[in-house]
């Protein structure tokens, strides 16, 4: 107990006040801990984080997995300047939450108590229970240990089977490919990126991945992972064997409920919030990956940062409510520029509103545009699109859009008049 009361009287303030506490040093977590630093700049405070590096930029994994930026590029260490007095237990995994004492105690036994709690534990990735998938060769791509693990494999493999044509998948197959790699992408869906393209902009972002020379499959999932002791192929659902000695699993994620769980948490995919992003226990917040909001789990990392600034203004006696965030996926897949907001994907209501398309297959480019009673409710852009950031924005506002701004769209692919230079 000796050790416990130490690290106790370490983390409190002057007061004697317990620290906030916040489990998780991802992307989330840590603008929880930046918000509240901000807010609170004396305030003691202690983040955990259960793998053995300093906070890392997990969108731009795939970017160090192929090449593109260096190990001090993707490493973002707390800058002790900025956050004084932030106690940092890096490679301490939290094994217990005690809702009841106020604690938490780590895997190296150490017991910290806390005045408010915030679960920023992320997800894991799926593993599907299909035959042959303990086998040797098989990794996932979620953290920076599975990317090291890809690294070392890279130069070795000489084709690589990525199950899962979502963002995770994607890039994994464009960090694989660099030094020349067969890679195939499959997946069980009929488009990739299914929850933010419709068919057409997935015909057209698979065009682009063929000619980078990465091959799809689509509508034919695995159903078992042939080989002995390591992955020699894959067996189609359709009854297609592919050889391959690598094989990446992208199907998706699963939120981190342990803790919760075990705290008896209330929980169902992920663990249960309120608008203000408290749990069931009202000293115990949940955000990103892990926290469940009117039955969804958001999975991306805008969402998650949107939650960390609820949660820590709420923390800091400040009452702020999140109301869920548009669906917006704003980024480069191996290398090409997609948008996609709104509901834009395969759970798009057919009969929601009426959509607008604009291509240019010599340029690589295609925009779709949803207007609903009026108002731009969602658009889809593959390749490059000055007009995101204002799109952003518009869609979020539900701002109105008039007739002559959706034929100049028809017709030239804009909303807005180009400003003269």
């Amino acid at each position: 107990m000796a050790q416990a009361t130490e690290a106790l009287g370490m983390a409190a303030d002057s007061a004697g006040t317990p620290p906030v506490v916040v489990i998780g040093n991802g992307p989330v977590g840590m603008q929880v801990v930046h918000d509240l630093r901000r807010r609170l700049p004396d305030a003691p405070l202690v983040v955990f984080g259960d793998e053995p590096y300093e906070p890392y930029d997990r969108l731009r994994l795939s970017s160090w997995l192929a090449g593109e930026l260096d190990w001090l590029e993707l490493i973002r260490p707390i800058d002790k300047s900025s956050l004084p007095g932030v106690v940092q237990r890096i490679g301490y995994r939290v094994e217990r939450v005690d809702p009841i004492e106020k604690t938490v105690t780590d895997s190296a036994g150490t017991t910290w108590a806390y005045s408010k709690l915030v679960l920023a534990t992320g997800s894991t990735a799926h593993v599907p229970n299909i035959p042959g998938i303990q086998l040797t060769g098989v990794y996932r791509f979620h953290n920076l240990d599975d990317a090291m693990a890809l690294l070392a494999r890279r130069a070795r493999s000489h084709h690589t089977i990525v199950v899962g044509g979502g963002l995770v998948g994607l890039e994994a197959a464009r960090g694989m490919q660099r030094l020349g790699t067969r890679v195939t992408v499959v997946d069980n869906a009929d488009r990739l990126m299914p929850k933010y393209l419709d068919e057409r902009g997935s015909a057209y972002l698979q065009y682009e991945l063929g000619r980078l020379g990465i091959a799809v499959l689509l509508g034919s999932g695995v159903v078992r992972v042939i080989g002995r002791e390591r992955v020699q192929g894959v067996l189609l659902r359709d009854g297609t064997e592919l050889p391959c000695d690598t094989l990446i699993l992208a199907a998706g994620i699963r939120p981190n409920v342990r803790l919760a769980k075990e705290a008896r948490l209330s929980y169902c995919k992920g663990v249960l919030v309120d608008e203000r992003m408290r749990t069931s226990d009202a000293d115990i917040y949940a955000v990103g990956d892990c926290a469940e909001y009117r039955a969804q789990v958001s999975g991306l990392v805008a969402p998650g940062l949107e939650q960390a600034a609820v949660a820590a203004a709420n923390i800091c006696g400040q009452t702020r409510t999140y109301d869920g965030s548009v669906a917006t996926s704003k980024l480069k897949v191996v290398g090409i520029p997609v948008f996609s907001m709104g509901p834009m994907g395969v759970a798009a209501h057919r009969h929601y509103g009426r959509s607008y398309c604009f291509s240019d297959p010599e340029k690589g480019i295609y925009r779709k545009i949803l207007v609903h009673r009026h108002r731009l409710a969602g658009a889809i852009g593959i390749g490059d699109w000055e007009e995101r950031t204002r799109l952003q924005k518009h869609i979020a506002n539900r701002s109105w859009v008039m007739p002559w701004q959706v034929l100049r769209f028809v017709r030239h692919g804009r909303l807005w008049t180009q400003k003269r230079r």
